[in-house]
């Protein structure tokens, strides 16, 4: 394949930014940083010099997805694709994809008010958590365990935030049981659980995991991304999805995620054509 120049939207490089390059540079790509705060993208001009090629190195929120769609239709191949980042970005329309799909996920109320949160939180009983509809870093998800901690929680949601709309999510998962299983294109290449720090699980384990992992691709499209999941009672739930940011935990345990990330982008690159971008 040709030279090609790849650019990494984030804001500073990591160290897996600087794996990245370093597995680009393997291909005889060059990936260079393009901070997503300096990009103004003209809607009536097409002769602003932009991305042809993009892999996206931040949190999945609104603002990426917007980006993300306006380099696409400029031509621009970009991973995670438009539709993948609005779903990561927007808690409720993943949730309702899965449900739709009959995947399992947490019982979760959108409560439109203070009065209606409180409502939910009480329909739903303690420990819930309060998520904001779509991701946003200045309304982190809260942990609520008693009723004092709720009337203080949405009281100050409310009044600094200015959130009237709340997904009420049942806590479902007790502390360690995650399992956080990360997609690179359409695979399963690893899952991970918090012992102490991310650990690989069995094959066997792994192979469990697989065709949750097909169901889920089915509703997210291929991509970049993690999912968290728990088992209750036997059953696999389905808590989050979100743009894969680290995995030098993973590279350290010789799993070959950078290379397999670079082949995907190059996949999707080989793939498109004019007028199948999206």
């Amino acid at each position: 394949m040709t030279m090609a120049t790849l650019a990494l939207l984030a804001e500073r490089l990591r160290v897996e930014e600087r794996l990245l390059q370093q597995a680009f540079a393997a291909v005889g790509w060059e990936a260079r940083l393009y901070d997503p705060n300096e990009v103004a993208i003209p809607l009536q001009d097409d002769g602003v010099e932009l991305p042809a090629i993009a892999l996206d190195r931040e949190q999945a929120t609104p603002e990426s997805a917007a980006l993300a769609a306006l380099l696409a239709a400029r031509g621009a191949v970009v991973v995670n694709r438009p539709a993948t980042t609005r779903l990561l970005a927007d808690r409720l329309a993943f949730l309702r994809h899965l449900v739709v799909a009959g995947i399992p996920t947490p019982p979760t109320i959108v409560a439109f008010g203070e009065a209606a949160t409180f409502r939910a939180i009480a329909s739903l009983g303690y420990p819930v958590y309060l998520k904001s509809l779509t991701v946003d870093p200045m309304m982190p998800i809260a942990f609520v365990e008693d009723p004092d901690a709720a009337e203080a929680l949405v009281e100050h949601r409310r009044v600094l935030g200015e959130e009237r709309a709340v997904l009420v999510q049942q806590a479902v998962a007790e502390p360690g049981a995650v399992r956080r299983m990360v997609i690179v294109g359409t695979e399963l290449l690893a899952i991970l659980q918090g012992r102490g720090g991310d650990m690989p699980l069995t094959l066997e384990e792994r192979e469990r995991w697989e065709p949750l992992a097909s169901a889920l691709v089915g509703r997210l499209g291929s991509g970049v991304y993690v999912l968290d999941v728990v088992e209750r009672d036997g059953q696999p739930i389905v808590l989050s999805a979100e743009n894969l940011l680290q995995f030098r935990e993973l590279a350290e345990q010789g799993v070959p995620i950078a290379e397999r990330i670079v082949a995907f982008v190059m996949e999707q690159v080989q793939q498109a054509t004019p007028g199948t971008r999206e």
